[in-house]
């Protein structure tokens, strides 16, 4: 009895090996499509609908050949295929990456991008783009652009408006992207204020990426100084720069500390180990993954050795490096979060509360527990990448949190009148959960 699979699954395995191949041509790509899924149609006459597949697929070719007033290229036909596999997925943060996009994305995780200067998530319930940071001085900054912003449809080169509900999130991302000196144009929803949107033109510009901030806190715990260190995301430069924050800090004299990662939207897994393991001890649990099959796989703090030539080079952790800031910082520290801590963040809030090391102040977090997972196609001989999610993930010790967030030991919100300014402009005596972190480290 043969084994049977399904035709979601046996689909995907057919986009990998054969429809990716965009660059190829149309028909025969298309004809080795039509034949495989009429062949699995043809040897399971039960399965309606591979049989349905098999009919609408041809039908609608030969309808596009036969009638279309329009000429439509190879590449788009082809791309048009992917990009609705892709969508109808049901899973929101999957798309594909053309040649330069994977290029765009993978300087992107390593701190350098060209763009308008924020950083986003997806907001599921109202399907919009949620701003969650924006970079000091960057092309958002300066047009006004603020925490809290939805966008909620975007107008490409030809004046085309496109909302985020009708494309979905990754394809909205990708039309705010792009090469420094054009331009991004979008619409944002400010206040819920739906019935009137503020529409953005942005010139883009080369970005690059300060993912940690720190300073010694206006304010003082029993007359002894406060280092803050702001992470506003887990890209390629964070490990370097958390280490440099740190020795900084204790530099000046610092004996409690503060990490801010309200509005960091997360990353790079392995940018997130190397933070942890300068604050955990050997063998403990940084994560914990699973598959849809149930197969789960544990990554904990130990000695990391990337080559020198590798992009992950800055993620390298020596026996040395291992717990280097656990005296400092275990008990003596405050982590900060809000609705839009996420993923990685979310991560590393839930690793230092298992662990003990530090208390949590704010607001519940946003609840993104899965792993997405970027594809390269080079080993199939294309060029791009697709993005999927394929695994979610657990912190060490207490319950996933994905769609729930993780709930601070001091829940406070932000004041009322600090929701509408830029994060970047509240002073420390402002902040009330700066100051109710502090005062919660005992």
């Amino acid at each position: 009895m043969k084994k049977r699979i399904s035709l979601t699954v046996y689909i995907f395995s057919i986009i990998l090996a054969i429809v990716i191949a965009f660059m190829s041509a149309y028909s025969v790509t298309t004809s080795m499509y039509k034949s495989k899924i009429a062949a699995y149609a043809a040897e399971n006459p039960t399965d309606t609908a591979a049989v349905d597949t098999s009919s609408k697929l041809t039908t609608i070719v030969s309808l596009i050949k036969n009638y279309s007033y329009y000429d439509v290229s190879e590449e788009d036909l082809c791309l048009s295929m992917i990009e609705g596999y892709v969508y109808v997925e049901n899973d929101p943060y999957a798309y594909y990456f053309d040649a330069d996009a994977f290029k765009e994305l993978t300087a992107s995780n390593e701190g350098q991008s060209e763009g308008i200067g924020v950083s986003v998530i997806y907001d599921a319930a109202n399907q919009a783009i949620q701003v969650i940071s924006v970079i000091k001085d960057g092309p958002a900054a300066k047009a006004g652009i603020l925490i809290g912003d939805k966008i909620v449809s975007v107008i490409d080169s030809s004046g085309t408006l496109y909302t985020v509900a009708d494309i979905g999130y990754e394809a909205a991302v990708g039309k705010i992207k792009g090469a420094a000196g054009t331009t991004a144009k979008f619409n944002v929803v400010r206040g819920g204020d739906a019935e009137h949107p503020i529409e953005f033109s942005i010139v883009r510009a080369a970005i690059t990426a300060q993912s940690v901030m720190y300073h010694v806190c206006e304010t003082q715990k029993y007359g002894k100084k406060v280092g803050v260190v702001k992470i506003t995301s887990f890209d390629l430069t964070t490990p370097t720069q958390f280490r440099e924050a740190m020795d900084s800090l204790i530099a000046e004299g610092c004996e409690y500390y503060v990490f801010d990662v309200r509005y960091n939207p997360g990353g790079d897994l392995a940018s997130i180990t190397a933070v942890l393991s300068l604050l955990l001890e050997k063998d403990d649990t940084v994560i914990i993954t699973k598959d849809r099959e149930g197969n789960s796989e544990t990554t904990t703090v130990n000695v990391v050795n990337y080559q020198k030539t590798s992009s992950y080079y800055s993620c390298n952790i020596s026996e040395d490096d291992i717990g280097k800031y656990r005296s400092y910082v275990y008990g003596k520290s405050a982590v900060i979060t809000n609705g839009s801590t996420a993923s990685a963040a979310e991560l590393f809030t839930a690793s230092l509360k298992d662990y003990g090391v530090s208390v949590i102040a704010g607001t519940k977090t946003f609840g993104k527990g899965s792993m997405q997972t970027v594809i390269s196609l080079a080993y199939y001989g294309y060029e791009g990448a697709l993005k999927l999610t394929t695994k979610k993930y657990f912190p060490p010790i207490s319950e996933g949190y994905d769609g729930i967030g993780i709930y601070p030991n001091v829940e406070i919100d932000l004041d009322e009148a600090l929701k509408t300014r830029n994060i970047y402009d509240i002073s420390d005596t402002e902040d009330n959960q700066l100051q109710a972190a502090i005062a919660a480290i005992k």
